[in-house]
């Protein structure tokens, strides 16, 4: 049997990951920054699916010796890593860039840039040993250059992460392990609805973008996971809201009654 290892697989988009891996019959290692985030995760999977298939890890991503022991618990229970999916990441609420604490922003850069680029490393180098593997990076607000008001260290980010990834995988071309971008489009998780909760003055605006765009995560994740599982080329980009469905949306907006923000405020 297969295995898939999320790092970041508690709550949202990561959670939804570890779900649709497990539907698809395949073991699932996942992690969380805190043993209580683990502790919430598990209810959702418990009576539902074997708790011989999954497992999970408290581990910060800009923490060498938490992957190492990601990678090791992943493989010492199910044998094999076959996907490793970099999600683990933080953001902030939006605020204009010189009212952010350098704190703050220092975090965003040390987990969505620094940890990812770490875990690639832990996970390639091990993947080269096993002679096989895949690793996919998330993508987000900011991969495609596109820049949004107050949203400009976790757009750096995720540019950061499109860059990295494209060079690392053209570095890797002719070898056993491939890399890729995942990019689940707009996705209604806390990141964009906690915002909305605090009623801005384009509340309104921000909503009616939302109901065309977002969608929840059980709507994105098994597109993702069974893209991931039957994708064989390196340097991929699996992406959920492409051009295409973006135009067609906006299109069919004024014709659409779709509604998926107002049960989350």
């Amino acid at each position: 049997m297969k295995t898939a290892v999320i790092t970041g697989g508690t709550r949202g988009i990561g959670a939804g990951l570890v779900r649709d891996f497990l539907k698809c019959g395949w073991n699932v290692a996942y992690s969380g920054m805190s043993e209580q985030s683990i502790e919430k995760s598990l209810p959702e999977l418990q009576g539902t699916f074997r708790e011989d298939c999954y497992t999970a890890f408290k581990c910060d991503v800009i923490n060498e010796h938490d992957l190492n022991g990601l990678w090791e618990g992943a493989v010492n229970k199910f044998g094999r890593v076959d996907i490793w999916v970099n999600n683990a990441g933080t953001a902030y609420e939006q605020v204009p860039f010189h009212r952010i604490e350098p704190c703050v922003f220092s975090k965003i850069i040390d987990t969505n840039v620094k940890g990812l680029m770490l875990a690639t490393h832990v996970a390639y180098n091990r993947m080269l040993l096993q002679g096989f593997g895949a690793i996919y990076n998330m993508e987000g607000l900011g991969s495609d250059g596109r820049r949004i008001f107050g949203m400009t260290p976790y757009g750096t980010s995720k540019r950061a992460v499109r860059y990295f990834t494209d060079a690392f995988a053209r570095e890797v071309k002719d070898g056993p392990v491939i890399v890729g971008t995942i990019s689940p489009g707009m996705v209604l998780t806390d990141l964009i609805l906690d915002p909305l909760r605090k009623e801005p003055a384009n509340r309104k605006e921000i909503i009616r973008i939302y109901n065309i765009l977002a969608n929840e995560a059980e709507t994105v994740t098994p597109f993702l996971v069974n893209r991931m599982i039957a994708n064989r080329k390196n340097g991929a980009k699996i992406s959920f809201l492409n051009p295409w469905k973006v135009t067609r949306r906006f299109l069919l907006a004024p014709f659409s009654k779709r509604d998926v923000v107002s049960k989350y405020l």
